[in-house]
């Protein structure tokens, strides 16, 4: 019995240790496998004469192929595996530079087809593996930040692309009527910024509590409205503003 050894290495010429390394005839039956060392090299014994397929392949890499012929001595074959495309990179604080630990990370290729998704690390960190050339938008979210999507566009290389979240800041509260029969009539609640355009709308619930979500810091009104409506104003910043209105 002959052998057939040899090492992987990158397109950098450093080892790829860990290596699945698969040998099989030219029926496509598997003869020997194995793993590549710390130096990137492997060993594996081959029944005899004749035409064999070596295959190689690593997480992060594009998995190789190669064609040999197997003697009466042992053959030297290296092989040389390409990275794979992409993308990575780590969610962070848009106020402070934090990383943001448990955000959802998702992808969606240019048809919104939604083709994976990711948990952030303790470091913020996320990653996605070998992806094919195109555009996709990446989309994050967490508890506490406003959402957040941006475009990518893969080619053949890796992409890293780091995402910042903006702190949201929270309107809530409970309209309160007063003197008008049970069951109320719906209630719109409305929320106007700064020059008086309307931002938002949502409607009270049966209980009274509204609240709108995701906002920009700055001033605005809330004006909740039944018979004659009620304004009031509020002013937030990250977190949330509680802001309770009375209808009479």
């Amino acid at each position: 019995m002959t052998e057939v050894t040899g090492r992987v290495r990158d397109t950098r010429d450093a080892p790829v240790p860990g290596a699945a390394v698969t040998l099989v005839d030219s029926g496509g039956q598997q003869i020997a496998r194995g793993a590549t060392g710390p130096d990137g090299g492997y060993r594996l014994p081959a029944p005899g004469r004749g035409v064999h397929v070596l295959i190689a392949s690593a997480p992060a890499y594009r998995p190789e192929a190669v064609t040999l012929t197997v003697g009466d001595t042992a053959a030297v074959l290296d092989l040389v595996l390409d990275s794979a495309t992409g993308l990575g990179g780590v969610v962070r604080s848009a106020a402070t530079g934090a990383p943001v630990a448990d955000a959802t990370v998702t992808l969606a290729d240019a048809r919104g087809e939604v083709v994976g998704s990711y948990i952030s690390g303790q470091g913020g960190e996320y990653s996605f593996g070998a992806l094919p050339a195109g555009t996709y938008t990446l989309a994050v979210n967490a508890p506490g930040y406003r959402p957040s999507a941006v475009a990518v566009h893969m080619t053949d290389a890796s992409v890293r692309q780091d995402l910042e979240l903006a702190e949201a800041a929270v309107i809530h509260g409970t309209v309160n009527v007063r003197d008008l029969p049970r069951p109320w009539p719906r209630i719109t609640v409305s929320l106007l910024d700064e020059s008086g355009v309307l931002a938002r709308r949502t409607f009270a619930g049966e209980d009274g509590h509204y609240a709108f979500h995701d906002l920009e810091p700055g001033t605005y009104t809330v004006v909740a409205t039944s018979y004659a409506p009620v304004r009031k104003a509020a002013r937030v910043g990250g977190g949330d503003t509680r802001l309770d209105v009375r209808l009479t």
